[in-house]
């Protein structure tokens, strides 16, 4: 993806057009409803323009910010921590003490943003909300109507720190929309599984990718073409339970680096054993948690501008998209087989934002990831890569 914007002339807007999911409008931020998780556990890089605006302060005031924070040699700064983890910014009311005495504006981008992922075409705003804030993960997942999106014009925020959208989807963003709102159908078609969802949405851009190249066609194209590849029966695997489920196995015992339970001995026994069950556990799983896991699958595409995500073109996106929802899905399979029940809402929005914590916040998971995707499936067409997956 690309980097922070800079400041511009959109910082002096008072409004702009957003087009988001309908449940951002009802997000506030609440550090008594999450326990302020976005405050603990990991150190939040200051970026220079707000280093730059806490110099600017009295001098007694300035030497207590930067009392908590913490220069990383050759790399700007940090917040730094209390003894129980928490930003030492965090006060004892959950809330921040940066924002209480001299407003947002001094926060970093990142606190600024935080939940928040933005891109900037221009004249409007695409943005919707990272599922490892468990405020956000309730307003998104949890609703049983499928997810809707809609334009409005709100408050503008700052513009550095939105993300830069990728070029190849700049220069198509004429069409931009309707692709995504395409893709959106596709997967919130409940007459289907989810499995066939993403098979239909893998021909699909396949199919755009390899008749259109770099361009799109228009709305009334795009329908017909996703209306052509529609697959018409369940999908047949190509590899034993035990094969596709192990794979997934350690690939999260990878991201993991055999923490916690996540070792690969441990691992490879549960996949063992839930191969023995998988067409029962998933079908528990996604009767009664089915509207979770889709919009969990819709919040990514759109969150994350797929098939926009990562270098390689619609195909390479599409295939880094199903893995790493297999592997957010992978542990309420296991915890489906292990009780022969679908785990309980809570258990469920636990495990999700877990996994969901390591894919969006580590780098190294991030990597080894794409890296998969792309070397594990080089070749494969969607048929192909859901039959395995």
């Amino acid at each position: 993806m690309g980097g922070r914007t800079g400041q511009s002339n959109q910082e002096k807007r008072s409004e702009e057009r957003v087009f988001a999911p309908s449940y951002l409008w009802d997000f506030r931020c609440d550090g008594a409803a999450c326990g302020s998780h976005c405050c603990r556990d990991w150190r939040i890089p200051v970026d220079m323009a707000a280093w730059e605006r806490m110099a600017r302060l009295p001098s007694k005031e300035r030497k207590t910010i930067f009392a908590k924070l913490t220069e990383k040699e050759g790399t700007g700064w940090e917040t730094s921590h209390n003894e129980d983890g928490a930003c030492a910014f965090l006060d004892e009311d959950g809330l921040c003490s940066l924002q209480k005495r001299h407003s947002k504006s001094y926060l970093p981008d990142i606190c600024e943003s935080y939940p928040r992922v933005s891109y900037r075409f221009g004249d409007y705003v695409e943005r919707s909300l990272a599922m490892t804030c468990p405020v956000a993960a309730r307003l998104a997942l949890l609703p049983d109507a499928p997810m809707q999106f809609r334009e409005r014009t709100a408050p503008a925020r700052r513009a550095s720190s939105s993300t830069h959208p990728p070029m190849e989807a700049l220069l198509l963003r004429d069409h931009l929309r309707a692709l995504q709102l395409r893709m959106i159908a596709i997967l919130q078609n409940r007459e289907k599984s989810l499995r066939l969802r993403f098979l239909h949405l893998g021909r699909f851009l396949s199919t755009i990718e390899a008749r259109y190249g770099n361009r799109l066609p228009d709305e009334a194209s795009l329908l017909a073409c996703a209306e052509n590849v529609k697959p018409s029966a369940e999908i047949r695997f190509r590899a034993p339970p035990y094969t596709r489920l192990r794979y997934i196995a350690e690939l999260l015992a990878a991201l993991y680096e055999a923490e916690e339970d996540y070792t690969p001995g441990r691992l490879n026994l549960l996949a063992s054993s839930l191969a023995e069950h998988e067409a029962e556990s998933e079908e528990l799983l996604h009767s009664l948690h089915g509207h979770i896991l889709e919009n969990l699958a819709v919040n990514e595409l759109f969150l994350r501008l797929y098939p926009f995500s990562c270098a390689g073109g619609f195909l390479a996106n599409f295939k880094l998209f199903v893995l790493r929802f297999r592997v957010a899905e992978f542990p309420l399979l296991l915890k489906a087989a292990a009780k022969n029940e679908p785990p309980d809402q809570e258990t469920v929005l636990l495990l999700l934002g877990r996994v969901m914590e390591k894919l969006d916040h580590n780098r190294e998971a991030d990597r080894l990831l794409k890296h998969r995707a792309a070397e594990d499936f080089d070749g494969m067409e969607p048929d192909e890569i859901l039959s395995f997956l």
